[in-house]
């Protein structure tokens, strides 16, 4: 390592760093000779002989030794430029050529283009796609949009250390009568059985190579939240349309359907909002009380456009900005299909959790001989209403309950 000149040897990690800076934009902005990469690499050096360094500095000079060695790798050797070799040299050079339009271009924030005459064929070291030296990384990577997934926040969620859930369920209520003085009482016999739901398991994985995930930071959170997102979107999906056996038991096809009753023919223009009340209305008949309405968007927006003769909207949703209907909470998902709705007590599905949404990172297979690593994320858990709250939920297909209500 070199000695510190008199001017570095001065210097506070400050000081240095604006000189390290001052570097790379007089120097290192262009292309630059063997003989100038030298001067360059005195003066670095110079500023890496000083005694006191801060975090800032070694940053600083890590930065310029890698911008230093890139530009070794692109550096003619000797004074005179040689003709540019391929596409990439062509470009090399007309970038070099206009660097002072392209910073005054950048800087107003206009587009600058390169252009390259070249006579004769392309050949195979020609081949490039992509910018060069103009590229701004946007760090958000843009993401497949995934329905809203609400389920898990208005279930009854809690959690499981064991293979099986169990329950106790009354199969016979207690009862009673009024008798006479000396005649027999009511027999009150109270029964139970037991009730056992067995835990599932959803997972999935990606392979991805090693060299990937060490050398493109943000490959490796991308990955963990992406198949995170993918077993909590499954997960939402199952709690509504989940089909049993490896699955969970949806709600669809295990709550009771939409019954007109005493409502069959009797309402004038029925629409999406009736067939919510008599919901509500066959759920309180049974001594629950529903909390939640989960529906598809596009109905959700049916019942809000809905007008009377005159125009006027049918229900105050623009004006109160309620997320609510016949006092029930609206929950819009796209994984409920349109056309149905899922109206209960969301405090009676109940899920417990046996292993939250977890990653794990490994080898399978080949995987260790080809440099590839395979990460799974996985989840287990269960979902179950138990039998004596069925009645707490219904399903509707709103075409044929609102036909049903019609008068």
């Amino acid at each position: 390592m070199e000695n510190p000149t008199p001017e570095t040897s001065a210097m506070t990690p400050e000081m240095a760093i604006e000189q390290i800076n001052k570097l790379v934009a007089d120097k290192l902005q262009n292309l630059l000779t063997q003989a100038d990469l030298d001067s360059v690499k005195s003066e670095l050096n110079g500023i890496k002989s000083l005694e006191l360094k801060s975090d800032e500095l070694m940053k600083a000079i890590a930065k310029m030794e890698g911008r230093i060695e890139a530009q070794s790798e692109k550096s003619h050797k000797g004074t005179e430029p040689k003709a540019p070799k391929g596409l990439a040299g062509k470009l090399s050079k007309a970038y070099a050529d206009n660097i002072t339009t392209i910073k005054d271009s950048v800087a107003k924030g206009q587009n600058f283009t390169l252009e390259i005459k070249a006579a004769g064929d392309m050949t195979i070291d020609n081949d490039y796609s992509g910018t060069y030296a103009l590229s701004t990384l946007d760090p958000e990577v843009n993401r497949i949009a995934r329905p809203t997934r609400r389920m898990m926040e208005i279930a009854n969620v809690g959690t499981t250390a064991s293979k099986f859930v169990v329950y106790i369920q009354q199969t016979q209520q207690a009862s009673s009568d009024w008798t006479a003085e000396s005649v027999k009482k009511e027999n009150g016999e109270i029964k139970w059985e037991e009730v056992s739901s067995e835990v599932k398991k959803i997972a999935g994985f990606v392979k991805v190579s090693k060299e990937m995930l060490e050398d493109l930071a943000f490959v490796r959170s991308e990955i963990n939240t992406v198949l995170m997102e993918q077993i909590e979107q499954a997960i939402d999906y199952s709690m509504i349309n989940g089909a049993g056996g490896t699955d969970l038991n949806g709600l669809i096809g295990n709550v009771p359907n939409f019954n007109a009753g005493n409502f069959a023919g009797t309402i004038v223009g029925a629409n999406i909002i009736d067939v919510i009340q008599v919901c509500k209305a066959q759920i309180q008949a049974a001594n629950f009380q529903p909390t939640h309405v989960v529906m598809n968007p596009e109905d959700k927006a049916k019942f809000e456009l809905t007008k009377t003769s005159t125009g006027e909207y049918t229900y105050p949703m623009f004006f109160t900005g309620a997320e609510n209907v016949a006092g029930l909470i609206v929950i819009a998902s796209n994984n409920v299909t349109a056309g149905t709705i899922l109206v209960g007590d969301y405090s009676k599905l109940i899920v417990k959790v046996r292993e939250a949404v977890n990653l794990t990172v490994g080898y399978e297979n080949d995987d260790f001989t080809r440099n590839m690593v395979t990460i799974i994320a996985e989840a287990r858990l269960v979902q179950y209403i138990r039998n004596n709250d069925v009645n707490a939920f219904v399903e509707a297909d709103l075409a044929t309950a609102i036909a049903a209500l019609e008068i």
